[in-house]
């Protein structure tokens, strides 16, 4: 009979945990290679059903009994009981029973077929801090606000179940199951189900590269956890074992399945990739990307790929067919950082050194700073020319750069409202994709620190020395410890109507200027132009196509006592800072000035009356 170790890759995910067969019960399949016996526990009865076992390492039963909704724990060789290492749904927790789900459900979205990369405009947040009630059925009521600001991707930070009441989401344990936090699979599968109605796709971040520290108990069950390579955050995955790797590969490809399949999620960003450890080949990621391309192609709607990778890699987003990993999208964080050292060059928020202007300046007229690849971390990149960045996703905040500040203090409370919109410009007006933070788009006040609430004291106090030790250049004196509830209380963003309403209407206007010319084929790297003048803290931007031109001139950093600089602009204005000479006028002919952290848009649909200069 096929089963896990022999199904098409596209069928992994409907061989292991428990899988309803309807009248006929519900099929339970665990890949225990070490264990002689396993039993079935159904919570209320019955007891000791024992699971067949193969000479594979797989160990199986079909229940006549059991149904969706009912719990259940496993026995490995008489030991205590243990959650399914593929449950669906742990709903008291990932100490406690896992819970048989019925994947069926009322999908409305038939017509929808996804969205191209060259349309994302990604919103990223964390479920429990996004509403005040923390939970997915809380978050589809303000799925509008999105639509309205214009965005057309969110990204939602690891909802996998780890320990505690709450949790950044990289603890996770239980990979097949959401959170309990923030509701049901159903209400999961409803909130996906809202936003394809309204035309936005839904990301989800998932962590390959290690689980968590609590409720970690893959290892009871065999050889998932590799005695090989390790992580700084917890055990790392055994993707290269000589004898189970090919098994806990396919572990791994399923849970990949699970959530595009059973969830209609439209693409998965991978966490930390190059610190995902495999020496065989080809890499596990790389064999990730194969099997989302046949399963887009199957289902026939697009699904992404992108990868959190901490340095540019230039094989990330290569063909396979020319020798690449296949991915759609990475992070480029070198925006981000450049953009922070620029703002505030007495700071590091990050292990790799960024200098000011230099930094920005390179971002911004080549693509990036620092380059390697999954196997060879190389450093600081030497470049004469500029990458396609349409495959790199841009940020000038995001959980990281908050999260990794003693205070979790944002860009616009560090830099000033003015710098924050002056970076907001230059990230969603460059040909990269942008990636807004929940609540920058109205300079939340709120903090977002680290939170974790790990029932180990001894885990407690790790997480706090951790943190200290990762990041010793702050002062973690005046912060709230993130095992502290306020930390993760006081992280919920809260309405938007009580932020910054110059600031909402910045974002919007930039995200519809964004939108409209890359619907005309004029905001892409073929038809840009960059020319800098660091010195001056001024970068301009012209794409150029035809008849049109599109002229971006951003001036940031942060020496407010610098001289005005003199700009000769012709064209529409399309946006620019309050106080900018001529910004009324339809059509300015004549110079601009522009002071520290303003910025200026304009648009001409010929080419020869359309000119920005540095004077």
């Amino acid at each position: 009979m096929t089963d896990f170790l022999n199904c098409e890759w596209t069928e992994l995910h409907r061989f292991l945990g428990a899988i309803p067969h309807g009248a006929k019960g519900t099929e339970f399949t665990v890949w225990a290679p070490g264990a002689t016996r396993i039993e079935l526990e159904l919570d209320g009865g019955p007891h000791g059903i024992v699971l067949t076992r193969g000479d594979d390492g797989l160990h199986k039963a079909l229940v006549p009994d059991a149904q969706p909704g009912d719990r259940y724990f496993y026995r490995i060789d008489g030991g205590p009981p243990r959650p399914d290492p593929a449950s669906r749904f742990q709903p008291q927790g990932v100490h406690g029973p896992s819970e048989i789900v019925d994947p069926q459900f009322a999908w409305a979205d038939d017509n929808w077929k996804g969205l191209r990369r060259e349309d994302l405009v990604i919103y990223e947040l964390h479920l429990g801090a996004f509403t005040t009630q923390g939970t997915v059925s809380a978050a589809i009521d303000r799925l509008d606000e999105l639509v309205d600001l214009g965005v057309s991707a969110v990204e939602l930070m690891p909802v996998a179940a780890s320990a505690g009441k709450w949790n950044w989401g990289y603890d996770g344990v239980a990979f097949f199951s959401p959170s309990e936090a923030f509701g049901s699979p159903a209400d999961f599968r409803q909130f996906v189900n809202a936003a394809h109605q309204r035309s936005l796709a839904v990301l989800l971040d998932v962590v390959y590269n290690h689980l968590g520290p609590e409720g970690n108990y893959l290892g009871d069950f065999g050889p998932y956890l590799s005695d090989k390579h390790h992580t700084v955050w917890g055990e790392a995955p055994n993707f290269d074992d000589p004898t189970h790797g090919d098994a806990v590969r396919r572990f791994f490809l399923a849970n990949v399945l699970h959530w595009i399949d059973e969830y209609h999620l439209d693409g998965l960003r991978v966490d930390a990739i190059h610190c995902m450890k495999d020496d065989r080949d080809p890499h596990v990621v790389s064999e990730m990307a194969s099997l989302v391309r046949q399963t887009s192609e199957s289902l026939g709607r697009n699904v992404l790929m992108i990868a959190e990778s901490n340095v540019y890699d230039p094989e990330m987003t290569q063909l396979q067919s020319e020798g690449g990993i296949g991915f759609d999208a990475m992070w480029c964080d070198d925006f981000l950082h450049s953009v922070f050292a620029t703002l505030r060059p007495d700071e590091q928020l990050c292990h790799r050194t960024y200098r000011r202007r230099k930094d920005l300046e390179q971002t911004v007229q080549y693509g990036y700073v620092y380059e390697g690849t999954l196997r060879k971390q190389r450093g600081r990149a030497r470049l004469d020319s500029r990458v396609k960045t349409h495959g790199l996703i841009y940020s000038i905040q995001n959980h990281d750069f908050i999260g990794n500040h003693p205070l979790g203090l944002r860009l616009h409370q560090l830099a000033g409202h003015e710098a924050h919109r002056a970076a907001a410009c230059l990230m969603i007006l460059s040909p990269a994709i942008p990636m807004l933070f929940m609540g920058e788009e109205f300079a939340c006040e709120k903090p977002f620190r680290f939170f974790v609430d790990f029932s180990d004291p001894q885990l407690r106090q790790a997480v706090v020395e951790g943190r200290r030790r990762e990041y010793p250049q702050h002062d973690w004196e005046a912060g709230i410890l993130p095992t502290d509830p306020q930390a993760f209380l006081e992280a919920k963003i809260g309405d938007a109507d009580a932020g910054n309403s110059e600031t909402r209407h910045w974002y919007r206007s930039l995200i519809a200027i964004r939108n409209r010319f890359r619907t005309r084929g004029l905001l892409v790297d073929s038809c840009l132009q960059v020319k800098t003048a660091p010195e001056s803290d001024l970068y301009l931007m012209r794409y150029r196509r035809g008849s049109e031109v599109l002229t971006v001139a951003v001036r940031i950093g942060a020496d407010m006592e610098a001289a005005p600089v003199e700009l000769g602009v012709e064209g529409a204005m399309l946006l620019c800072s309050s106080d900018v000479a001529h910004a009324g006028n339809e059509q300015s002919r004549q110079p601009v000035e522009l002071r520290m952290n303003q910025v200026l848009v304009a648009y001409s649909p010929d080419p020869e009356s359309s000119q920005a200069d540095i004077r």
